[in-house]
Parts: structure tokens; sequence; C-alpha cells
């Protein structure tokens, strides 16, 4: 049996070349370390014993390498994801740049930016016939509204006219949006009024692309109202298939907020109605508790979150949930996390499954 090879020498080494790829940058880019293991927490034992094996392995350093560039004058020389890149950056004009960008596998690709305008190009070496182009233009045409116009060598289109001011009547306040593709045409209007005591209420429809059946329009409206120090709202979404209706009313209550939902989709009623407050103005913590129960059961999350001193920071989560049906089925969770800026240890355990411990660690040098 051959002898087990050591990972310290590999790990020198490793250390010396992103030490040497870090000095070469004259802007000292950063790379990022990092790596993880979870498993049972009996696995622990064979670490007692020696057996660093299966921890070490999943511990093994997981290196991003900084994109290493040097750049003067518009061109750039650089390394990113393992390619040499060579780039050329000019302006044409007050208005329009020009960017050239090749690789050391011959793919490249062009642009020209302008301030209302767009042209993209992208090829392989000399191989003209399989280019990619892309193309798009913006302007703000009296009377009609905001245009955009996209296209492509695909002969892939899509026109776009947006008018965010079309008209107010008698209050309403109207906006409509046009846009056409090769699948078709998709438009929407909408409507916006404000009310007596706060209120608001809006409207909006719009068909699918390329479907012109009034049936088969999407029809969005809301009417919300102040109400008690909260607000009260009542929508509506569907078409002549499916409609869905939401009432719901949330304020302020206690240092916390209670929000209160009941909701009707496609012949289901649902509800949900839920408590959450901060608790750091009455615990020596950071923490909080949610609460809640809606149409399938009663649930609870508790968090809470702790500084220990030298760096340490110290993380508690709970959750719970008791399905209300006929199996009445529950399930809790638990969750105690320490961490510091290099890395972490988390034990989980929730019913039912054998108790977890995370490890890793995440940082830049």
């Amino acid at each position: 049996m051959a002898p087990r090879r050591s990972v310290l020498p590999r790990v020198a080494v490793l250390a010396g070349l992103v030490v040497g790829v870090t000095r070469l940058g004259s802007l000292s880019p950063t790379y990022a370390v990092k790596g993880s293991w979870q498993g049972n927490a009996s696995a622990l034992k064979d670490s007692v014993k020696g057996d660093f094996g299966t921890v070490a392995s999943g511990l093994a350093p997981h290196v991003t390498f900084p994109a290493v560039s040097y750049s003067r004058e518009g061109v750039a020389l650089f390394v990113d994801d393992g390619h040499l890149n060579a780039d050329y950056t000019t302006k044409l004009d007050g208005d329009t740049t020009f960017n050239l960008r090749v690789n050391d596998e011959k793919a490249w690709k062009a642009s020209l930016l302008g301030h209302d305008a767009s042209l993209r190009v992208r090829g392989q070496g000399t191989d003209l016939e399989n280019l990619f182009w892309e193309a798009s233009q913006d302007s703000s045409v009296e009377d009609v509204g905001d245009v955009r116009v996209e296209f492509n060598s695909d002969k892939a289109y899509n026109l776009t006219v947006a008018r965010h001011k079309l008209a107010e009547i008698a209050g309403v306040h109207l906006d409509a949006k046009v846009r056409a593709t090769n699948a078709g045409v998709t438009s929407r209007l909408g409507a916006r009024r404000s009310l007596p005591g706060g209120a608001e209420a809006t409207y909006s429809v719009e068909n699918p692309v390329g479907v012109y059946k009034v049936g088969r329009s999407t029809h969005n409206a809301r009417l919300s109202v102040p109400v008690a120090g909260g607000e009260a709202a009542l929508s509506f979404e569907g078409d002549s298939s499916s409609q869905a209706y939401e009432g719901s009313y949330g304020r302020g209550v206690a240092g916390g907020h209670a929000d209160l939902r009941v909701s009707h989709t496609d012949g289901a009623v649902g509800y949900n109605v839920s408590y959450a407050r901060g608790l750091a103005d009455t615990l020596p913590v950071d923490a909080g508790v949610h609460l809640g129960i809606d149409d399938e059961g009663v649930y609870g999350r508790v968090t809470a979150k702790r500084d220990l001193g030298h760096g340490i920071d110290a993380e508690y989560e709970a959750n719970a949930r008791l399905e209300l049906g006929n199996e009445q089925q529950k399930s809790l969770s638990h969750a105690l996390k320490l961490s510091n800026k290099l890395g972490y240890a988390q034990l989980v355990h929730s019913n039912g499954e054998a108790p977890r411990l995370r490890m890793g660690y995440d940082f830049e040098a």
C-alpha cells in the first residue's frame, strides 16, 4: 500500500502561486478562498480517532483567482476565468464609445454604444458566416411616447411604445404600452385614481402576445384604503377562465406588524393571519418572532443573534409548524451557528432526523 501523501506541500505550493499572481497585478487584486463540509455529528468520532479524511476532503480549499489586468489609455490585457483577453476602448465622439475584445481562443466581440443607440457584434476568428449581432435604438416621439426598437441577426425584433401619461379623464390617470414581436402584439392599458381619505384605485388590462380575444386578456384591479392606522386592500387578477381575489389588512401593533389576508382562487379559499415583531427592545440580544395561522396550520419562527466578543457571533433559529388536517403532521427544526470573519460551525437538528453539523470558511485574501 502506497504511503499517504501529505497535503501540506501541495497547499504550500498553492499558497505560493497565489501570492505570486497577486503581486503581479499593480492594483493588488483579491482572490476568494472557501470550503465547506456537512454531515452527521457522529462523523466527528472518526476525527477524534485520528481519521480526518471525511472532514478534510470537504474543507479542502477552493480558490477563485483574481482577474489580473493591465490597462493604459484604452488598451487592456487581463486574465479572467483562465483566458487571456485583449481589450481596446476609445471614444469616437462625445456620445459614442467603441470597444473590441479578443481572447486566446480567437473569440471576439465588438460594440458601439451611444446615448440612444447600440450595436453589438460577436464572432469566432475570421468566420464571418456565423456572426451574431444585435442593435437597439431609443427615442421619444412627441404625441406618441417613448419608442424602443430592438432587432438582431436572427431576424427577431421588439418594437415597444410606452406612454406613461396618456391622458387624464375625470381625475383618472391613464397610461399605455404596446409591444410588437415576431410572435404578435401585446398591449396594456392602465388607470389610476386617488380617492378621498388617502384611498387609491388602480386597474390594468393586458392581452398575451399574439392573442387578441378579450376573454383571454388579464385584468388586474386593486383598491387600497387607510383604516384605523393601517391599510386595507382588495385586489383581483384573472381572465375569463381563472380568477383570484384577495382581501388584506395590515397595521402596526405593540411594536410589531400584524397582517391578515383572505383569498379565493379557482374556488379554493385561503387565509393567513400573522404577527411579526423584533425583540431587541426587550431582550439583550437581537431577536425576533413571527407567529401565524393559515388554512393549512399553525406556524412560528424565532431568531436570535448576539456578539460574543473577539469577533465571534452566535445565531439561533427555530422553525415550527403544525398541520391542522386529519394527519396533524408537525415539524420542528433548530439551528445554532457560531461564526467569525474566517469561517463558521453550525449544528442543525430537525424532528425525525439525526443532528447535522456544517462547517466552512469563506474569505478574501
